[in-house]
């Protein structure tokens, strides 16, 4: 797939792994809209940066927990900036849960902004593509999973099962957008810690995977940008975890 000048929506684009995301697919010619929620400062951030590299960047708040608002984003993005060919999703929560004492306020939560919005914006997208499918090339989603969804260890329960489900949907969204767009994931693993996790915590899993060492948003952001460049791998996901899956 020829990159150059095509449009993305990157959720969560203002902070972290979204906002190296959002970078990469500039450097790889794309113009972005950069969307985040309460990220303002970043989401400029970003856009600056774009500018920087002669891309075309906008940016677009939005609550993904409100569904109005998550399914108004992608139409929002396409009336200002034209239509996308690209759509990661990116945006979510990383809460502590447990079965026992899980509230549904929480719970609802991260099933709003890690599970329905991914599946509001990936229906957007196909229905864009429906009406506007450029004759030239096909299109893209990549979900930003975890690698827990192959092994869900306790302690995030609302988490694990929104991720585990976005998986799930994933796949089922590669066979039904076949052959015009391509569906994959990517599953990080100890990447950056987690808000308010302790360093000496945050070290102890690094110490415990097969490479150990974190990884890189950057190298994040290169795996996503291998499934927007291949056209023929759809319905997978690539864990950059240092091996923390085959623990």
């Amino acid at each position: 797939m020829d990159t150059t000048g095509c449009r993305a929506l990157v959720t969560g684009a203002g902070r972290r792994i979204g906002a190296a995301i959002a970078l990469a697919l500039g450097e790889a010619g794309m113009d972005v809209a950069v969307h985040y929620s309460g990220s303002a400062q970043g989401a400029e951030q970003s856009c600056a940066a774009l500018a920087k590299m002669g891309r075309r960047a906008c940016a677009f708040q939005a609550d993904l927990s409100d569904w109005a608002q998550a399914e108004a984003l992608l139409p929002r993005v396409v009336a200002q900036m034209g239509p996308v060919r690209v759509l990661v999703n990116s945006a979510a929560i990383f809460e502590r849960s447990d079965l026992v004492d899980q509230s549904q306020a929480q719970w609802r939560r991260h099933m709003a902004i890690n599970l329905e919005a991914p599946m509001l914006l990936m229906q957007h997208f196909a229905r864009q593509w429906q009406s506007d499918q450029p004759p030239d090339g096909a299109g893209r989603i990549v979900n930003i999973l975890d690698r827990r969804v192959l092994a869900p260890p306790p302690g995030h329960l609302a988490y694990n099962a929104a991720k585990g489900a976005l998986w799930s949907l994933t796949r089922v969204a590669a066979r039904e957008l076949a052959p015009h767009i391509t569906v994959n994931g990517v599953g990080p693993g100890p990447i950056l810690p987690a808000a308010g996790e302790p360093l000496e915590q945050f070290a102890k899993v690094i110490a415990a995977t097969p490479m150990q060492r974190s990884g890189t948003p950057q190298e994040v952001a290169d795996a996503v940008l291998y499934f927007i460049q291949n056209g023929f791998v759809t319905g997978q996901m690539i864990c950059i975890d240092g091996g923390e899956h085959l623990l």
